[in-house]
């Protein structure tokens, strides 16, 4: 599942590649993932518009155009590439766009991914858009907002930095890597922490994730298309040694999801 460092390293990419190019054709290769439009619409409203920027809002990715705004949210298995040659859409392709000679393939092996064409900057339409928390890297989120955000909200401290209306842009995989780097429990409730965990959670998140976008920030789209995370710590390294103190990562499965932890370096 792309998270925010990927994904804005993903709207950097496009925006090097795409920008200012003319839309002359959207095609839909399967329906499942279009959503707040007829696919007939969604494939003529954007012709003749041209790419503007692309950005990450949480765990969305933006495609601006002149007058409306492509909206993906690629959940597990989504993935986009650009090509430059012919190539004919496989199973997993969902969408086409072509714009001048170049054409942006938005993937989805498990066809779980949401896309949307909406006006500009009109996001009321698009599920789980709207009533989301700051950014997690955003620079003007302090130790004082997230300390009484995180007031807020209970429950498991994983679960926590997972639901985007704390903070956006965290998903399973980073929620592991900073709670490590913080020596938290995944499953300590929210309640537990002392005020100097909360900090220590704080500065473990801006750091995980300031490094994991330094490291994807020398890679090309293809490779952030293939997602491979080979930097992680703790995160799908079950019965690996844990970096940070050389015991074995832990590893618990629950509904769809996986979570690892060191059970020496986290209490």
């Amino acid at each position: 599942m792309p998270e925010l460092p990927e994904l804005q390293i993903i709207g950097e990419r496009l925006t090097e590649l795409l920008t200012g190019l003319t839309i002359e054709k959207v095609s839909v290769h399967n329906h499942l993932v279009v959503h707040g439009l007829p696919v007939s619409d969604f494939e003529r409203i954007a012709i003749g518009e041209k790419f503007q920027y692309f950005e990450a809002d949480g765990k969305f990715l933006i495609l601006s155009l002149e007058h409306h705004d492509f909206v993906i949210n690629p959940m597990l298995t989504g993935r986009v590439k650009v090509e430059t040659r012919y190539k004919k859409p496989t199973r997993i392709d969902m969408i086409s766009i072509k714009a001048n000679d170049h054409t942006l393939w938005y993937s989805d092996a498990k066809k779980m991914g949401r896309v949307y064409l909406v006006p500009g900057k009109v996001y009321s339409g698009v599920a789980g858009f709207e009533n989301r928390g700051p950014s997690a890297l955003d620079p003007t989120l302090n130790l004082n907002e997230f300390r009484e955000r995180l007031k807020h909200h209970n429950g498991q401290i994983k679960n926590v930095l997972r639901n985007q209306r704390f903070i956006k842009g965290i998903g399973n995989a980073y929620a592991d890597e900073i709670l490590l780097y913080a020596g938290i429990n995944p499953f300590r409730t929210r309640a537990s922490l002392e005020e100097n965990e909360v900090e220590q959670l704080y500065h473990s998140m801006k750091k995980i994730l300031s490094r994991i976008r330094a490291i994807l920030s020398s890679r090309s789209l293809d490779e952030l298309a293939s997602e491979k995370r080979d930097f992680l710590m703790v995160h799908n390294r079950g019965g690996y040694i844990c970096p940070l103190c050389g015991g074995r990562v832990s590893e618990v499965k629950a509904n769809r999801f996986k979570t690892n932890y060191c059970q020496n370096c986290q209490k």
